[in-house]
């Protein structure tokens, strides 16, 4: 009795541990289970190389199968999508857009970013044989579902991003606008990637299932903010400094060159400007000490600031700055010394405001 039960529990751990052979390892369990007008498949099979444990042989072959899989997709979207989107351009209308809404994106006509998420991917080892396969499949109806949510998702992110890139615009603050615009326009390179997807393997496909329509209008929206905020923003900057009764015209022209990093174009009238700033700066002589022979020489000077957002009329900034500057030569090179002292930090206030 004792030996039958042995046998029937060496029976049962040879049962859990034996994998059943999967439909997908023939060629006709494959054709018959996975038809290639129903799925995407990739298929590899080979022996563990050098050494290769049959776990390491698995992994890499689950890789094979997968990377076999996708081309078969990448395949069909290089032979099959120039030809429908033509076909799709002659009819005019829609078509026509999506054509002028690619010509404008970098994406190649025959390259696709292929991430597809739901593939499935199973291996087997065949140790009698001595082999490793692994199967890597999709329905094809799954692919399309997955495609059209995906490129549904990106037309409303970018939406909703341009969206929010008019109202940065509205607020004056166009530095982060074209921050958010040079993060949104890479996404329709992803666009024309489900589309193309959406074409090689879905033979029902059209304008409507492409939303064609709303690509062209985010794509023109897209442009034409480009073209409002190619040239930064306009600043009207009203910059008067004195050296001592002399006019100190180095002041402004370091704020303009420090603000022209940002891509800023000067205008003339705060009408005409995103953000208007004035800075009146004077230097008064403090005094004079002489040590051992050598007399230092000290001015200060004051600066007053004001920075108005145009946009919404409100003063966001109101302050005055006062430093000190000294030299061993005169007055009038230690006022440039206090100038050299004050410029950076009328600078980093100015650049601290509009940057936000």
């Amino acid at each position: 009795m004792r030996n039958v039960l042995l046998f029937i529990l060496s029976l049962s751990s040879f049962a859990c541990f034996a994998q059943e052979v999967p439909v997908w390892y023939t060629l006709s369990g494959r054709n018959s289970n996975f038809p290639a007008n129903s799925y995407v498949t990739g298929f590899s099979i080979d022996k563990p190389q050098n050494g290769e444990s049959y776990e390491k042989a698995a992994e890499r072959l689950v890789r094979s199968a997968r990377v076999k899989a996708v081309s078969i997709i990448q395949v069909k979207v290089e032979n099959e999508t120039e030809d429908k989107l033509a076909s799709f351009q002659q009819k005019g209308g829609n078509g026509a857009g999506m054509a002028q809404t690619r010509s404008t994106t970098s994406v190649s006509k025959s390259s696709v970013n292929m991430e597809i998420s739901n593939l499935k991917v199973e291996s087997y080892i065949d140790r009698t044989e001595g082999k490793v396969a692994a199967f890597a499949y999709i329905k094809i109806n799954d692919l399309i579902r997955q495609t059209d949510r995906k490129l549904t998702s990106l037309l409303s992110k970018v939406e909703s991003g341009l969206d929010e890139i008019d109202e940065l615009i509205a607020n004056g603050e166009k530095i982060e606008a074209k921050k958010r615009l040079e993060k949104i326009i890479p996404l329709f390179d992803e666009i024309d990637s489900q589309q193309r997807i959406l074409i090689a393997v879905d033979p029902y496909a059209d304008e409507e299932s492409l939303q064609m329509s709303l690509c062209k209008t985010l794509q023109q929206r897209a442009s034409k903010l480009q073209i409002d905020l190619k040239n930064g923003i306009n600043i009207y900057l009203n910059c008067k400094a004195d050296m001592l009764g002399t006019n100190y015209p180095t002041l402004g022209n370091t704020i303009k060159g420090d603000l022209s990093k940002l891509g800023a174009t000067f205008v003339t009238s705060p009408d005409q400007a995103d953000w208007a700033i004035v800075v009146n700066a004077n230097s008064r002589q403090y005094n004079a000490h002489t040590i051992g022979g050598y007399t230092t020489y000290f001015v200060y000077v004051d600066a007053s600031i004001t920075i108005d957002k145009m946009a919404t009329g409100q003063r966001i900034y109101e302050d005055a700055l006062s430093e000190k500057g000294g030299h061993t030569k005169n007055y009038t090179e230690a006022a440039r010394d206090g100038y050299k002292q004050i410029t950076p930090k009328l600078t980093a206030v100015i650049n601290q405001y509009i940057k936000q």
